[in-house]
């Protein structure tokens, strides 16, 4: 017997999404380790592949945090954007995530950066992520696994987006060796 499905949706194909995986306190390789079983064991996503760990300087927030470890996962999803973003907060908030300041330290962070083609104006489930533009730390993981990958709202590839990141804008980041 199938496991059961978080939402009654229609059976269909589903769009593949990139989910952003990140962390800085804490273990955070074991962070993110964790929220990737918690989606491979949800029916209603289906692990397609993953990018590097990717070690990335804080971007805002209060100075002297940690560095954040990075992952890009691609899964196909449902449909449904903000239920999808729902979801995510539900297992960060399993993890332990506790929101306390923008761009704050955090035990998981968990972000929707694509649902297929779709473009949601949802204030709960922006997609494309709105900042992923300007994000060093989303755009070269997401090339290293989806190289090509087209911004669904400015028609943009992701090394367009990569090439057009201002010089010394954004945080440092580095793929963590193997």
């Amino acid at each position: 017997m199938p496991p059961p499905t978080l939402w009654d949706e229609p059976a269909g194909p589903r769009p593949e999404g990139g989910i952003l995986f990140g962390a800085n306190l804490g273990d955070p390789e074991e962070s993110i380790l964790l929220a990737q079983q918690a989606l491979a064991s949800a029916a209603d996503f289906r692990f397609v592949g993953q990018s590097s760990l990717w070690e990335t300087e804080p971007v805002g927030g209060p100075p002297g945090q940690p560095w954040y470890l990075n992952r890009l996962g691609v899964y196909l999803c449902p449909a449904d954007p903000v239920r999808v973003v729902r979801f995510l907060l539900a297992v960060e908030a399993r993890l332990g995530r506790v929101r306390r300041e923008r761009w704050g330290p955090r035990v998981i962070d968990l972000d929707l950066l694509y649902l297929g083609d779709a473009v949601s104006t949802a204030e709960e489930a922006l997609v494309p992520h709105p900042r992923m533009s300007q994000r060093a730390f989303a755009l070269y993981p997401l090339a290293e696994v989806r190289p090509g990958w087209i911004h669904p709202a400015s028609g943009l590839s992701v090394e367009e987006l990569i090439g057009r990141l201002p010089a010394g804008s954004g945080a440092q980041v580095r793929r963590r060796p193997s």
